[in-house]
């Protein structure tokens, strides 16, 4: 028996992971006619593409109750982080299961997500909500600070600053940050937050809830650029960290979660490991991405997106497994900027087993820019291994032979 799925917000790594799921699905896209237009996307089990406008608009829900009339949805799931309070808000509607109205609130809009965390004692960096850039001076201590939109997504207009000097440039990049063809033409409400730096390493925890209580939680350990930007160009999974840093952190994700009241669901929370311990940055209800569940899959043999909707559905998913088989990781290029005059060394991908696939969204004669975001990574490698030594061999084997050679 078919079970159709209600996908707002395209995302093809979601819609692929679902090919490979034991159970028959056949997916319903609704997504901004822009965005669509300028990204197509076609797969066997995708069988039709509606338009609606969902980004900070409930446009699409007319629409949708319409689809459902027609098709009978059994789940209703979020394909991006501007999707997931309207495809809640319409699975509530048409009586399906949500991870819950305070845990979407929450994980919509990071200024409301620190309320939360001052609430329930969650551990997390200090905070304001500004509104200009005097309230952006008037928190600055001499410390290092990031001020960052609270409901954006992929690092757009997150600015690390330094120095009392570096406000005013800090601030007028992030107020005017673009998402370019990745967003509806559309004016849209943003706000805006500050908060201290924090050091220590970062981690993401991707965590499977059914019936109000974590089934399967993988800790993924993250590399992001350093200085002023934070853009994620590394993901390693699972975590090789310690077995007491995991404990703290999945204590501190399951308190997280049961003050928020949750439900059921998948929710992808990033944290640091400061000199004091956890601390949340962020969380999101929705699949991670970056290619994450791509990597759990390969790493514990277990569809992550597939229990996501399993769970939604009130099928609990049997014994979720605990431990990896594989070790598995993506790394992102960081050329240095300039043009690209040449690729040299690409041959080792062909010749090392261990690369599951690679990218390279670059051309001979092409501008390289400093990254700022993730839309603006140039393209990935993926390994899988049986050993953490073995994986780091072949991330130095690729560095050694790959090179971006610019002028």
């Amino acid at each position: 028996m078919k079970v159709n799925v209600l996908l707002i917000g395209l995302n093809k790594t979601f819609i692929s992971s679902l090919e490979r799921a034991d159970t028959d699905y056949q997916v319903f896209l609704l997504e901004e006619e822009k965005l669509f237009k300028n990204n197509p996307y076609h797969n066997k089990i995708l069988k039709e593409v509606r338009y609606g406008d969902y980004q900070q608009s409930e446009g699409f829900m007319e629409q949708a109750i319409r689809w459902h009339k027609e098709v009978g949805f059994d789940v209703v799931v979020p394909g991006s982080d501007y999707a997931v309070r309207g495809a809640y808000k319409f699975a509530e509607k048409i009586g399906l299961l949500t991870p819950g109205e305070r845990a979407v609130k929450a994980c919509t809009n990071k200024y409301e997500l620190r309320k939360e965390c001052k609430n329930l004692g969650i551990p997390h960096p200090n905070f304001s909500k500004v509104k200009n850039i005097h309230d952006v001076k008037a928190f600055f201590k001499g410390s290092k600070i990031v001020v960052k939109p609270a409901n954006r997504r992929a690092s757009v207009g997150v600015i690390g600053i330094e120095t009392i000097e570096d406000i005013e440039s800090a601030w007028k990049e992030c107020i005017e940050a673009d998402e370019n063809v990745f967003i509806a033409d559309r004016d849209f409400n943003w706000e805006y937050i500050v908060e201290d730096y924090i050091d220590g390493y970062e981690v993401s925890i991707e965590t499977i809830v059914a019936e109000g209580k974590p089934i399967f939680h993988n800790i993924t350990y993250k590399e992001t650029t350093k200085g002023k930007y934070f853009v994620e160009i590394g993901h390693t999974v699972p975590a090789p960290i310690s077995q007491e840093d995991s404990n703290m952190l999945i204590a501190a994700k399951e308190q997280l979660l049961s003050g928020l009241e949750v439900k059921a669901g998948l929710f992808h929370s990033e944290w640091k490991m400061s000199s004091e311990g956890p601390k949340l940055i962020e969380c999101a209800a929705r699949t991670p991405g970056d290619y994450i569940p791509v990597l759990i899959e390969q790493a514990y043999g277990f569809n992550i997106n597939d229990a996501f909707l399993k769970v939604l559905q009130q099928k609990m998913v049997s014994h979720p497994p605990t431990r990896n088989q594989y070790i598995t990781a993506i790394r992102y290029f960081n050329p240095k900027p300039g043009r690209l005059i040449k690729i040299e060394g690409l041959e080792i991908f062909d010749i090392l087993p261990q690369i599951t696939n690679y990218e390279i969204n670059l051309k001979v004669g092409q501008n390289i820019h400093q990254m700022t975001n993730s839309w603006s990574r140039l393209g990935y490698y993926s390994i899988k291994c049986k050993t953490l030594n073995e994986l780091n061999q072949i991330i130095n084997q690729v560095e050694e032979h790959v090179k971006f050679i610019v002028e």
